[in-house]
Order: C-alpha cells, then structure tokens, then sequence
C-alpha cells in the first residue's frame, strides 16, 4: 500500500464524521493539465475536484501569458489572484471586448454561468501577463464540457487542433451575464468583527440564493480564539480554506468528545472540510504572525444552487 505524500494530512474520523483535509501546496508537483495540456510555460496543482470535472486549482502561468478566446461557461466559478496579474475582457455582448479586466493580487472574482470573457488571444501584446500570475481557480463543473467560444478565431481552427468548442449558434442566447469583480487590497477595508477582538473580516459574497459564501479572515497573533472559531461541523455544507499569509493551526476532531489533533497550515495551505468533519481554532495560538485566508462555503454540495438555499449554521460541540 503506497503512503499518502508529505505534503497531504487527513485529520482524523470516526463513521459519523469525515476527516478534514490538508495540503501544503508549496510541497505539491506541477502538474501539465492531465488529459488537456496546459499552455507552454503553465502549470496547475489540482487542490480539490469531484466527479464531473469540477476542481479547484492553483494554477501558476507565466510572464507574457495571454488569456483565452472570447467564450463562456454554463457553470458558474470563482477565482482570487494570490499573486502577479492576469487580464481577461469582460465582454458584454459577443460582439465587444470592450472592458479590460486586469487582475492584480487580491482580486476576488465570482462570474455566474454566460458571462461572456477572454478575447485576449493572439491580439494585443499589452493585453498579456506582465508579471506572470499564480490564481485560485474553482470551476463547478467540467471546463471542456461546458465551455463554449463565441469568437471566429476558434470557428476557424480546424476542430483536431481546437481545445474549447465552438457554439455557432451562440446568437440564440438571450442572457448575458456579468460577473462580481472585487479589489480586496486597494477597495475594500478591513472590518473588526464584533465580539472577537484581533479578528476582521471582508465580505466578498454571501448569496443565499445560490447557497454561496466567500469571506476573508484576518487574526492577529496573540488572539483568543474567536467564538465563532470553536470546534464545529456542518451537516451538508461544504467549506473550502486556503491561507494566503502568515500561518494557521486549526484543531480536528475525530467526534464529539473526542480530543482535537493540531494541524499546521504554512502560507498557501490548503484545508478542505466536507459535511460532518470537525475542526475548530485551538484556543491560543493559532496564528504566529498574523493569518490572512480565504474561506468558501457552499450550502450544498460543490456549486451554487438554481433554488435558494441558505448556508445553515454550523454546530457546535459547546
């Protein structure tokens, strides 16, 4: 039986609870793309997928990187730019690249199912990657199924050498969507969250409608563990964490009762808790420096909802 690698940590569970799931991604391999190469110079580290193709990745493309041809997905995703720039136009119509959209670190961005972007390929050097980039991507179903390209540079690519598809009767579509594009450095302030002094919060997305939640957390070091922050679980909902500065130890239990097992999350670590696991800040300590992370929650499953679903409330073990 092969051992599980150095950088994976599965907390630890009983029948009734499911195990956290931790991964030092700075220790993790490159990956090429699998069954779909990615570009030259491009690599992804696949953090989180199910069946049916949806993944969360962090993909690391490099200086002079272009984007893709003007298409769309029929799922919605999310992404937060960790580090460098990336552009994409945000189109409004197929016919117009008329917004260009350049991403920085600290950029959070949630685009709902036909949000028309891309169109930087083969066109302008300026609309490239000037520093190269590393994003946080989440797409809730399978890219190559449900993407399809609205732009004649790919209705003239011959269909072996095509890696989207193209839709020659996107025209039909009656609705175009826009996506939430959100500065978190230079836009939005921290808000001290009430009750838990040397913890503060930014709200990225709380969309009961889709059963879809992004916050950013910031606890200084030398915190009391926030009450919100007590060991936990969820019944349904799926929560996904990644640590974009400093560092976080969380505790994970086994059950109720049961004595928590500390976990250690390094920059750009990496915490999946599905429904039932339990986990929950130790009471000091948690941080050395200060921790800066991204939390994602889904109500159900691992995408947004076509009906309203609220994010239940977590239980707690006190």
């Amino acid at each position: 039986m092969s051992s599980a690698p150095d950088w994976l940590t599965l907390g630890p569970s009983t029948a009734a609870h499911a195990p956290v799931r931790a991964l030092d991604t700075r220790q993790m391999p490159l990956s090429r793309g699998g069954n779909f190469p990615l570009p030259p110079g491009w690599g992804t580290k696949v953090l989180f997928s199910r069946p049916g193709g949806a993944s969360l990745d962090l993909l690391s493309i490099p200086p002079g990187a272009e984007g893709a041809a003007l298409h769309y997905h029929e799922f919605h995703e999310w992404v937060y730019l960790v580090e460098g720039d990336f552009t994409n136009n945000e189109s409004t119509t197929p016919e117009s690249y008329s917004i260009l959209q350049r991403f920085r670190q600290g950029t959070f961005m949630s685009r709902p199912a036909y949000s028309l972007h891309g169109g930087e390929r083969g066109r302008m050097p300026w609309m490239a990657s000037q520093m190269g980039a590393v994003i946080l991507n989440m797409g809730e179903s399978d890219v190559f199924a449900e993407t399809f390209c609205v732009d004649p540079i790919v209705r003239d690519t011959p269909p072996a050498a095509r890696r989207l598809q193209y839709n020659p009767d996107y025209r039909s579509i009656q609705h175009w969507t826009t996506p939430r594009i959100i500065d978190t450095v230079d836009k939005m302030p921290w808000q001290p969250v009430p009750g838990s002094p040397g913890l503060h919060i930014k709200h990225l997305a709380d969309d009961p409608a889709h059963g879809f939640r992004a916050t950013l957390y910031l606890l200084e070091p030398n915190t009391p563990r926030p009450a919100r922050f007590r060991p936990r679980f969820y019944r349904e909902a799926l929560e996904l964490n990644f640590v974009l500065v400093g560092d976080l130890r969380v505790d994970a239990f086994a059950a109720p009762g049961e004595c928590g097992v500390p976990i250690d999350l390094p920059q750009y670590g990496f915490l999946e808790r599905p429904p039932t696991s339990i986990w929950g800040l130790p009471e000091t300590g948690a941080t050395r420096s200060s921790a800066i992370w991204i939390e994602v929650t889904y109500a159900r499953g691992h995408r947004w909802t076509d009906t309203p679903t609220p994010i239940e409330d977590p239980e707690y073990l006190d």
